[in-house]
């Protein structure tokens, strides 16, 4: 009993084990990005419109000058041509970059969005330290070989070399060797540089010392200018930059996303939001403010997925004013829109922005980050699914074939067994006799064989049918037997029409011992023709 009870104990526990397994694995967990768009909304971007001593020390540490808290020298040219808020941190690594370039040129390159023409330009009047000694070249695609003659250059009919704005640039650079100049070429992965520039130009920029023989005259980079190429990061580019366009143009700088710069942009929202009730309480609201960041950092990381990190979309983009609950509808269609005009392979779809949306409805938590989900994941990625699905499909088919079979096979054996269990009953109970039993058993046993013979029946459980319906056949057998031992010794004892005590004994020993071999109603029969013999025999 004890023993009973600790199988079935440690069967309750299996159980609950198991459920409790199967819920661990089959509950989703929490969307790393949803926890960390909360951060950044607490503690947003440091701008520059914030540290304007920071920014002039910064632009003392480049022209080499004492610095004087208060002086607004440097934000008032980061602030031209037009009041701006970008990221501290990131405006200053730019622009150390730049100054401390070997060669004195550098490429910033950002996705749409990030803010690579906005800093680029901004970082060339710091660098600069005036308006006035910055070039601004703003590229248009298709138009390499007239921005050639506009900035570099060309010959007239008689063959006489007039200089383009880039080269008298570069004159004037030379005419000032005190001073800083800065020329900024805006989209030039729009055009060909190579184009740009020209064969012999282009090529002496690989070398130590630029300098070019163009159009029979001699040019040189001035030492005093530095170049700031501005691309943009993705597809959509006419030409895009490889080793031998950073050889010549100087390292990349990549401008990374900056969620934190899109936080404190909300911000600074709420000034002028006044007016608008609606847009003022949806910036007042953490909650919705949260979901608007995890909506933004999700699409990136989609996007990036998807296609790559060329094609995410920068927090300054046109998705950044979207942050109400009611216009992300907007915001998505927005995205649609900018990718799928790049005409992807695969066209981005509503349906892509369904886990997003699950996300935010179950507050943060990531769809299809069980653990079987990433297990189904794992093995499409690696390609067992198809094969496991299949085994899988063939063991359920086979078990459940296997199933119906013995289902089959225990239903025929359901029924003979009945059939033969009758025909033992009618016997105990004195309906039949011991013959029309074994005759009817002997029925069963034949259609029995019958079906092992014709596979209805499995071979293994016919012999095991056969061998229970050959005991009942037997018991049959041995309670006959007894029966006419019984009645023979009966017929001896009786033969002088008195039954003895002695002889009375003897019959009642003969029954107690075979009390358990034969049917109840068959011994209560015989027991009862004893007594009422022995009796009738002393009266």
């Amino acid at each position: 009993m004890a023993s009973h009870f600790s199988i079935r104990r440690i069967f309750i526990f299996s159980v609950l084990a198991l459920a409790l397994l199967i819920w661990l694995g089959s509950r989703n967990r929490p969307d790393p990005l949803w926890a960390e768009s909360g951060m950044l909304l607490r503690q947003p971007a440091t701008l520059i419109s914030e540290v304007p001593d920071s920014l002039q020390s910064l632009y003392c540490q480049i022209h080499q000058r004492p610095f004087e808290s208060g002086d607004s020298t440097a934000f008032n040219l980061v602030m031209q041509p037009s009041p701006t808020n970008i990221e501290w941190v990131s405006f200053k690594k730019l622009a150390l970059s730049a100054a401390t370039s070997p060669l004195r040129r550098i490429v910033v390159s950002g996705v749409t969005g990030v803010g690579s023409t906005k800093q680029g330009k901004r970082v060339a009047n710091l660098l600069a330290g005036s308006h006035d000694r910055v070039l601004q070249i703003d590229c248009a695609p298709w138009f390499d070989v007239e921005y050639h003659k506009k900035y570099i250059g060309q010959e007239d009919e008689k063959g006489v070399f007039y200089p383009g704005e880039l080269l008298l640039f570069w004159e004037r650079c030379k005419k000032n060797p005190d001073q800083k100049f800065v020329a900024v070429f805006d989209n030039f992965d729009k055009i060909n540089p190579e184009t740009f520039f020209g064969p012999a130009l282009w090529e002496a920029l690989s070398a130590k010392k630029p300098v070019a023989e163009v159009c029979g005259q001699t040019v040189e980079l001035p030492a005093n200018c530095y170049l700031i190429s501005i691309t943009h990061y993705g597809p959509g580019s006419v030409v895009e930059f490889n080793g031998e366009h950073f050889k010549r143009l100087g390292d990349r700088c990549l401008l990374d996303i900056s969620p934190r710069d899109l936080a404190a942009w909300l911000c600074l929202q709420e000034r002028g939001a006044e007016k608008d009730p609606a847009r003022l309480a949806a910036l007042r609201d953490t909650a919705q403010m949260h979901r608007f960041l995890f909506y933004f950092l999700k699409t990136n990381q989609l996007l990036e997925k998807k296609y790559s990190d060329g094609h995410q979309m920068g927090q300054g983009s046109n998705i950044r004013p979207l942050y109400l609950d009611a216009e992300r509808e907007k915001f998505k269609l927005a995205v649609m829109s900018h990718i799928n005009a790049m005409q992807p392979s695969k066209p981005l779809k509503e349906k892509d922005f369904r886990p997003i949306e699950y996300t935010i409805r179950n507050e943060g938590m990531e769809a299809g980050s069980s653990f079987f989900a990433r297990l189904v994941q794992m093995l499409h990625e690696t390609g067992y699914f198809v094969e496991i699905t299949m085994v899988g499909t063939t063991a359920l088919l086979t078990a459940l074939v296997g199933y119906l079979v013995f289902r089959r096979r225990e239903q025929l054996i359901r029924r003979y067994g009945d059939r033969a269990r009758q025909v033992f009953q009618s016997f105990e109970n004195q309906q039949i006799s011991a013959e029309s039993a074994s005759r009817r058993l002997e029925e069963i046993k034949r259609e029995v064989d019958g079906l092992v013979l014709r596979r209805n029946l499995g071979y293994t459980e016919g012999l095991y049918f056969l061998a229970f319906i050959e005991d009942m056949v037997k018991r049959i057998e041995f309670a006959r037997s007894i029966s006419e031992n019984f009645l023979e010794l009966f017929g001896a004892f009786m033969e002088d029409d008195v039954l003895t005590e002695g002889e009375y004994l003897k019959l009642k020993q003969f029954l107690q011992s075979m009390r358990h071999k034969i049917p109840v109603e068959v011994y209560e029969q015989f027991n009862r023709k004893v007594e009422n013999t022995y009796a009738a025999s002393h009266n």
